[in-house]
């Protein structure tokens, strides 16, 4: 299918696309297929007038930090980390860096770094807390520029990606994921989140190529 979006009420959000999800980091959380993300994600960057970025730019250490990869997705039971994750992300290693490829942190128009105290360990890219009251002000930022459409990609589908989809569409956005600019850490979950996510009202398109940008004022 084909979706028409208008460029300059469109954003795109990139959402985590960090080496700590990849096998460049084979320790932290590698995601299968990560690295070829990529190039869809530079292609998602032409379809709106402003791009945004998430980052997990976590503490050495964390209470969501497993003991061992068997314990992860163990709960934690904490009001703000709901399960254990290998550590990963960390500020100052090569797990929290973009992507090669992608722009600088800095040549994004907004950026969003979560997870940063030890006992928080939040998924979307609009809230800080798993209740979704302390935003990031990403939120704020679209409201103030006028967009009403996003179209997001990053890592990973079953997680942060959902959760920033679910969050966007609960805030009145028109939501748009480009399947080939994302993946999820669990393979098996992928039909159940776009399931749930469609149910929801999110536009899926299969690549970057299915949207169409008209440049109105």
């Amino acid at each position: 299918m084909t979706v028409r979006v208008n460029y300059q009420t469109t954003a795109v959000i990139d959402v985590d696309p960090e080496k700590g999800f990849t096998e460049l980091c084979p320790d932290e959380l590698p995601v299968t297929g990560a690295l070829e993300i990529v190039p869809e994600l530079q292609k998602n960057h032409t379809k709106g007038r402003l791009k945004l970025v998430s980052r997990d730019l976590h503490p050495p250490k964390a209470a969501w930090d497993a003991e061992t990869p068997a314990n992860m997705l163990e709960p934690v039971g904490l009001p703000n980390v709901d399960i254990k994750w290998n550590r990963h992300c960390v500020l100052g290693t090569t797990g929290a860096e973009l992507l090669d490829g992608l722009p600088p942190v800095l040549e994004y128009d907004f950026q969003v770094n979560k997870g940063m105290d030890p006992d928080a360990h939040p998924y979307g890219i609009f809230f800080h807390d798993s209740a979704d009251t302390k935003t990031t002000g990403a939120n704020e930022f679209l409201q103030f520029h006028n967009i009403d459409t996003l179209v997001v990609g990053g890592l990973a589908l079953d997680f942060c990606v959902k959760t920033s989809v679910v969050q966007a569409l609960n805030l009145g956005f028109t939501v748009i994921v480009n399947l080939a600019s994302t993946r999820a850490v669990l393979p098996d979950t992928v039909d159940s989140v776009i399931t749930e996510l469609k149910e929801k009202g999110t536009i899926f398109v299969d690549n970057a190529d299915e949207i169409l940008v008209e440049k109105l004022a």
